[in-house]
């Protein structure tokens, strides 16, 4: 009976509240995430200066990324937070500091509560697994502040712009709903005023604020990139499936793309559940949250593998045998696009099968002697065969096409297909030292069934080290 009269209580506190701070593409927060989406204002300056592929847009971008941007204070603390005369004003301030894209690309994941191993409630489930992947606690940063000298500069520009948004970013999405989480089960639900604004529900409006962003209209037929709405789609994850869900025919009738739409069930419903203290029925709403999270990673790194790939009519069809710095510009720009995608989502694939993830790695890493040396049909199949383990269909992620019409050999899959022979293609693979795995990731003394997936990362860093991190 108390449990009833409680969550009664905290949900008559929510139907005042939610909705009253903000609205962004279809999902109304129940606490104040207003200043929180204003990352996405530092994601827009960043684009802009790596767009520049000069050496001072690169500098400048770096800066934005590691202080902040929207200038510069003239006097001290004339942004609120505590600003030094000179120091970046930020665009996205909290009281007494400034949120940056550095600060959620270099998050310690590593401490012993988020892993998980404190004996608390709290775990995040991806973060080891990426980590243990690229043998690095801070791979997000890494691979964003890469001096990347074996890659033209137009290269550079999106192996940064794409990996400060769908590494960083992207993972801290979910960092912000696995701390909701925690906070839940430690009952900060409420605030003093009964209001559902404790640190359960805010944190997961952030995760909700840093996917969708500050510059996405309210509604989400609004924040459609296609249909009849105001088509302000931000610049932030929610952007990426929108673009990504034109490409691969996967929209939803409503305008925004199917993977946008399920998500904005998903947060709303995980929203609610924090709020009526239902801890553990929020927990398998993040599993859902990433697998949808993860369809424009897989459609990402297929439509770039074809246009990577010289046998095709793409951007490379004359680059055949060249690496990153010989290939004409618009190969270039499609190959280290494709890595981009692919490095956000490998360490998901080797998880699924570590071969998997090598062929596809080996095609797409920037770093090797040429594109896609094994084939797009290799690399489609090869990740088309962990679709179950990804948990995504073959209806989720489409079919590569312009205006309708599918792209040679990107038609979608109509079933799941067995992993195909791969012997040949790995056997040209250059051999890599195996590094000494990073606290955290070392192999299990044991086949503790509790610890696969550090195993398996860690197989994964020995296996071979980035060709570019």
């Amino acid at each position: 009976m108390l449990r009833i009269t409680l969550v009664a209580a905290l949900l008559g506190g929510a139907a005042a509240q939610v909705g009253s701070h903000q609205s962004m593409a279809g999902y109304d927060s129940a606490s104040d995430v207003g200043p929180h989406a204003m990352i996405d204002l530092d994601m827009e300056e960043f684009e802009k200066q790596v767009g520049y592929k000069t050496t001072a847009g690169f500098a400048e971008a770096l800066r934005i990324y590691e202080f902040g941007g929207n200038g510069t204070c003239v006097n001290a603390n004339d942004n609120g937070a505590g600003c030094a005369a000179g120091a970046a004003y930020g665009n996205s301030r909290k009281s007494d500091s400034i949120r940056t894209l550095k600060g959620f690309a270099t998050k310690d994941y590593s401490t012993a509560k988020l892993r998980g191993t404190d004996g608390g409630k709290y775990g995040e489930k991806l973060p080891p697994i990426y980590a243990c992947y690229w043998n690095d606690w801070a791979w997000a940063d890494s691979f964003v502040t890469n001096t990347y000298t074996n890659v033209k500069d137009n290269g550079r520009a999106e192996l940064m712009k794409k990996g400060a948004n769908y590494q960083a970013v992207w993972m801290y999405v979910l960092h912000e709903l696995e701390d909701a989480i925690g906070d839940c089960y430690a009952g900060d639900i409420t605030a003093n005023d009964a209001t559902p604004t404790g640190g359960a529900p805010h944190a997961w409006d952030e995760g909700w604020a840093f996917y969708a962003g500050s510059l996405v209209a309210a509604t989400a037929a609004d924040s459609a990139m296609e249909g009849t709405g105001l088509q302000k789609e931000g610049t932030l994850i929610w952007e990426l499936s929108e673009k990504r869900g034109k490409d691969f025919g996967t929209l939803d009738t409503t305008g925004p793309s199917k993977a946008n739409v399920g998500l904005v069930t998903d947060f709303k419903s995980g929203r609610d559940k924090i709020i009526a203290a239902d801890c553990a029925g929020a927990e398998p709403v993040i599993d859902d949250i990433i697998k949808k999270m993860t369809i424009p990673l897989i459609q990402g790194t297929i439509k770039y593998a074809w246009k990577a790939d010289p046998a095709n009519a793409g951007d490379c069809s004359a680059d055949a045998g060249k690496t990153a710095l010989t290939a004409s510009d618009d190969c270039v720009k499609s190959w280290t696009e494709g890595w981009a995608f692919a490095a956000a989502l490998l360490p998901q694939l080797d998880q699924c099968d570590p071969e998997v993830a090598s062929v596809v790695r080996h095609n797409l890493d920037a770093g090797a002697n040429e594109p896609m040396k094994c084939g797009f049909a290799t690399v489609k199949t090869a990740i088309e065969s962990c679709y179950t383990k990804l948990g995504v269909t073959c209806a989720d992620i489409g079919a590569f096409q312009s205006s309708g019409v599918v792209y040679a050999g990107a038609e979608a899959c109509t079933a799941i297909p067995a992993k195909p022979a791969l012997a040949t293609c790995s056997a040209n693979f250059p051999a890599t030292a195996a590094p000494i795995p990073v606290a955290g990731c070392e192999a299990p003394a044991s086949d503790d069934a509790t610890a696969p997936a550090l195993a398996l990362g860690a197989a994964a860093a020995a296996a071979g080290a980035a060709l570019l991190l």
